[in-house]
């Protein structure tokens, strides 16, 4: 019996070298990529820093030509492009605000998924 326990004991230790080999060249390769990811990041922060501008600055242009038409038809020259300009700017805000809120629910939502596999291999 003692060259089967020794056998598989021997079999262990092949499979725990051959697993933290693994690991090295997976925590190798993850170091790699790092980088990469952190340029996603920071072009995916630019996107949403032009997609908030932009957002804002149709809001404002859209409300402050509806209400420049709309002087110009019923001949009351100010009043409508100051109220709808107004508007364009609230509109604006709240778009960038509901953004920013969806955003902020997507980050969340993905630590809490990346921190899932984590907490599952410490506990084992």
């Amino acid at each position: 019996m003692e060259p089967e326990d020794h056998q598989q004991k021997s079999d262990r230790k092949v499979k725990s070298d051959r697993l933290q080999d693994l690991e090295s060249k997976i925590s190798e390769s993850r170091k790699k990529r790092q980088p990469v990811q952190e340029n996603r990041a920071n072009a995916s922060m630019l996107g949403l820093a032009w997609r908030l501008t932009i957002e804002m600055l149709v809001g404002i242009g859209v409300g402050g030509y509806l209400g420049w038409w709309l002087d110009k038809a019923f001949g009351t020259k100010p009043i409508m492009m100051l109220v709808l300009l107004m508007l364009g700017m609230a509109a604006g805000l709240l778009n960038s605000v509901r953004t920013v809120a969806d955003m902020r629910r997507k980050l969340d939502e993905q630590d809490e998924h990346n921190l899932r596999p984590k907490r599952s291999q410490d506990e084992e």
